[in-house]
């Protein structure tokens, strides 16, 4: 938003709570090794979108194919799943089970229409109760902490709307549907990690003469009348204040709605409070060897397994690392503040990594850890509990109370965005506040399935095409 306006013209100010710029999809070096905060692709349905982007990252781009997998009971599967390789890999048992809770699944739906609610509804009636059990379910549950009955089907139909064993039987047997095509066997990504977007973003703001400042939380909101808005921010010691017309918020919403002035009301301020983020903690991993696989991507099932979800950058690009003999892992590990593995010390948690790796993954050898450096993110993913959705709506009508407050990306608006969503989010307000009839609030809420795009489908919302600054 800011890199847009700033590119036509406004003065605009950045506020960045953390010491770098990037957020969630920030790059951190350490000794010649590059971490993103977990694998970001970049992928959209949005073609505009995909220019800007090209054009803001001109040199920097890398293609990079994707080899995305699921452990799951000793036994490795393709990511997203592939009903040829299941029906190779399992047992007759196993294919039994996955076909007859299929169709007596699809039969209950037909029979009996009751709406799906629950997260575990909406897989069973996408894949049925056996491919929910092995794929789906423990993953689920240990990336937001909560049984997937707790869960709102929401997510699942954010996620993977539109897709069902129907389509993978179909392309399984005919192959890829016409006119459909996927958008992430390659992606394009920043060859010096996606943080480098953020990165080129702000130096652009910063070249036209506008500020993006650096380790300074915001702590109050205050909006007096229309076009008159004060924010309070915390720089070093001070208190600072600043004085705008618009603000644009990425303040994760429950906080942002407890910092206004004037106050909210009791029932949205107890809304606010009751809105629940899921943590993160990466646990990156300096390697003494030249690869351990060749994924972009494994989801780890496994319950005993301490981390959920890894990469290796390298795999990515090559100026990960710092040369062909040496290679990296960054592990995922979901977590809720205060629990037992955000308690754990940076190498406790560490060493139980390593020792998952070394014992139950077999992937390297002890000695193999060069290095490890271990970064601990909150707010990470909105956990859409079975009640998110009215707090939302109680909270964002609140808030257009507040004349030239807005909100954007994924804590800001409690949506599980990818990074182009946030991004285009930007955009889109960015064009609301230059004047143009267009609302950043559609974004991320189309009916088709997120990593596939109709050729021959309707056309998404063009940004406003951006010179160099």
């Amino acid at each position: 938003m800011a890199h847009e306006l700033s590119t036509n013209g406004v003065r605009v100010t950045v506020l960045e709570r953390n010491r770098y710029v990037g957020g969630l999809a920030a790059t951190f070096e350490h000794n010649g090794y590059r971490f993103d905060l977990g694998g970001h692709r970049w992928f959209t349905k949005n073609e505009e979108l995909n220019d800007w982007f090209r054009q803001l990252m001109q040199g920097e781009l890398v293609l990079v194919n994707r080899i995305s997998r699921i452990y799951h009971d000793g036994n490795y599967f393709s990511y997203p799943i592939r009903l040829k390789e299941i029906l190779t890999t399992c047992d007759p048992v196993t294919i039994a089970r996955i076909m007859s809770s299929f169709l007596w699944s699809s039969l209950k739906q037909a029979a009996v229409s009751q709406p799906i609610k629950t997260m575990e509804q909406a897989y069973t009636a996408q894949f049925g109760a056996t491919l929910y059990r092995m794929f789906f379910q423990h993953y689920s549950e240990k990336v937001w902490g909560l049984p997937c009955t707790e869960l709102s089907a929401d997510w699942v139909a954010q996620r993977s709307r539109g897709l069902s064993i129907w389509d993978l039987a179909r392309d399984a047997l005919l192959g890829p549907r016409k006119g459909v095509v996927s958008l992430v066997d390659q992606f394009m990504y920043p060859r010096a990690g996606y943080g480098r977007i953020s990165e080129r973003m702000a130096e652009d703001v910063t070249r036209s003469g506008n500020d993006v400042l650096l380790g300074c939380p915001v702590t109050k909101i205050a909006c007096h009348r229309p076009g008159e808005i004060e924010v309070s921010y915390r720089q070093g010691d001070k208190e600072q204040t600043l004085s705008a017309d618009q603000v644009v918020s990425t303040v994760p919403l429950g906080r942002l709605a407890q910092m206004l002035v004037p106050a909210c009301d009791p029932a949205v301020i107890e809304a606010a409070r009751s809105l629940v983020f899921r943590d993160l903690i990466t646990v990156n991993l300096m390697l003494r060897r030249s690869q351990v696989s060749e994924d972009t991507w494994l989801y780890v099932q496994d319950s005993d397994i301490i981390f959920g979800r890894l990469h290796e950058p390298k795999n990515w690009s090559r100026a990960m690392v710092p040369d062909e003999n040496h290679t990296s892992l960054v592990l995922e590990c979901f977590c809720s503040e205060g629990d037992h593995a955000w308690a754990m010390s940076d190498e406790e948690i560490s060493g139980r990594c390593v020792q998952d790796l070394c014992d139950k993954l077999s992937f390297i050898e002890p000695g193999d850890v060069a290095d490890t450096k271990v970064i601990r993110t909150r707010y990470a993913y909105p956990v859409y509990d079975l009640y998110y959705r009215d707090k939302i709506s109680l909270i964002q009508s609140h808030l257009q109370t507040y004349p030239g407050l807005h909100t954007v990306g994924r804590g800001g608006t409690f949506r599980y965005n990818n990074a182009d969503h946030s991004i285009e989010m930007g955009l889109l307000l960015a064009r609301r506040l230059l004047g143009e009839n267009v609302d950043h609030m559609i974004v991320n809420t189309e009916a088709e399935y997120h990593e596939e795009k109709r050729v021959d489908g309707p056309k998404p919302i063009k940004p406003r095409a951006t010179s160099n600054v």
